[in-house]
């Protein structure tokens, strides 16, 4: 066998980049010789449940009614460093904690775009994102490394870098939701594709995508190597495959928003709220 090939549903393809960060370089550098920043979303959620057994609170997210929040405003942590073996919540003090960072130390941070040129953009709703868009600088001009863990599911079509121009949280009329704008992030993409790769000395490409029911947003991927590496991986998919995979995340944080709820006064052009939709 020198070829397989594999549909990866939505959850498993975070299941799978989630195994696949858990084996990066930078990451296991950092564990042994620098300190991590883990930001909080589904996919960053799923790696933090694997390495230290602690679910991340889940903010913004995109549902079938739009870009919504949490129904309540939750003191369990969206953004935590881990340093020496121990993690601290750093919601309040991400910026400071970030002033210290070096090129031992690393980011870890999913998107909600990226495009075909690698540039990558994470949604903001609050006024210039928040503690964690008032770190951003920081991410960059102290030498840390960022990885952006991000499904496949989430490239879009065109230029992030005029989109970024075009698109802002204000001026919108009406949202499904709250309204956002875009900030860009720069660092490693990492998808489902560098995910196999690192899991297994193979080769891999995307075939399709999509699909129907629960595989809607799914990748179909092609995978080459040699019968051992194959192997090897054939046994990772499997097992992927044989489990139920729920959402990741604080579960508390997972209920969504009801206008009106705790998060709604920073928000904008949200429908809900205004009681047209």
């Amino acid at each position: 066998m020198n070829k397989i090939q594999v549909t990866l549903t939505v959850e498993e393809g975070k299941e799978i980049i989630a195994l696949g960060i858990l084996k990066h370089p930078l990451l296991l550098n950092s564990i042994e010789k620098g300190k991590v920043v883990f930001k909080g979303g589904t996919t960053v959620s799923r790696i933090t449940e694997k390495l230290l057994n602690t679910p991340l609170r889940i903010s913004g997210r995109i549902t079938t009614r739009g870009t919504v929040t949490s129904l309540k405003a939750l003191n369990s942590p969206h953004s935590i460093l881990f340093h020496d073996g121990k993690w601290k919540n750093i919601d309040d003090t991400i910026a400071d904690e970030i002033h210290g960072f070096s090129s031992n130390d690393l980011i870890i941070c999913g998107a909600n775009a990226f495009d075909f040129k690698g540039r990558a953009a994470l949604m903001a709703g609050s006024p210039g994102g928040g503690n964690i868009g008032k770190s951003i600088s920081s991410w960059y001009s102290e030498g840390a490394s960022v990885i952006i863990p991000v499904g496949i599911e989430k490239m879009i079509p065109g230029d992030l870098d005029d989109i970024i121009k075009r698109s802002s949280r204000t001026g919108k009329s009406l949202s499904w939701g709250m309204a956002v704008g875009l900030i860009p992030l720069y660092g490693e993409i990492f998808t489902e594709v560098e995910a196999i790769k690192m899991l297994a000395d193979v080769d891999c490409y995307v075939i399709g995508a999509g699909g129907l029911g629960e595989a809607q947003g799914s990748t179909t991927l092609e995978i080459n190597g040699s019968t051992d590496e194959l192997e090897k991986l054939i046994n990772t998919l499997q097992d992927v495959k044989s489990r139920v995979l729920s959402i990741s995340g604080d579960k508390e944080s997972l209920v969504e928003c009801a206008a009106i709820c705790d998060n709604c006064s920073k928000h904008l052009s949200c429908g809900y709220k205004r009681r047209v939709l």
